[in-house]
């Protein structure tokens, strides 16, 4: 083998290192993408597991956009300071929802009622 042969595997190994580590953790791709929106409330399924919120934020004058995430345990739904259910979340009422993106879904994770 040549030095030249050499130095390309080297380089190509280091090359081959870097892109690998440039991937993320199975961890770090669960964790998803935190998002914050302000809307009004088009829909609540309390009925069926997972329960779900649906929100309707105005994105310019002509165009909305609509974001359901599922509501768990996890959820924190506050209200005036005080946490509540999500059985009180009526449709029309405004809330700010922060959530997060997996790859198995949208998950809420704090709904604020206005």
């Amino acid at each position: 083998m040549t030095r030249v042969h050499q130095a390309w595997m080297a380089l190509f190994g280091v090359c081959t290192l870097m892109m690998l580590s440039s991937f993320p953790s199975d961890s770090e791709a669960t964790d998803g993408r935190t998002y914050r929106v302000h809307g009004q409330v088009i829909a609540v399924n309390i009925v069926q597991a997972p329960h779900l919120i649906v929100i309707k934020t105005p994105l310019t004058k002509q165009d909305d956009m609509t974001v359901g995430a599922k509501v768990t345990a996890q959820t924190k739904i506050v209200r005036k300071g005080a946490r509540v259910a999500l059985q009180t979340i009526r449709v029309g009422e405004g809330v700010w929802l922060t959530y997060v993106k997996q790859r198995d879904g949208v998950f809420a994770r704090i709904i604020q009622v206005q």
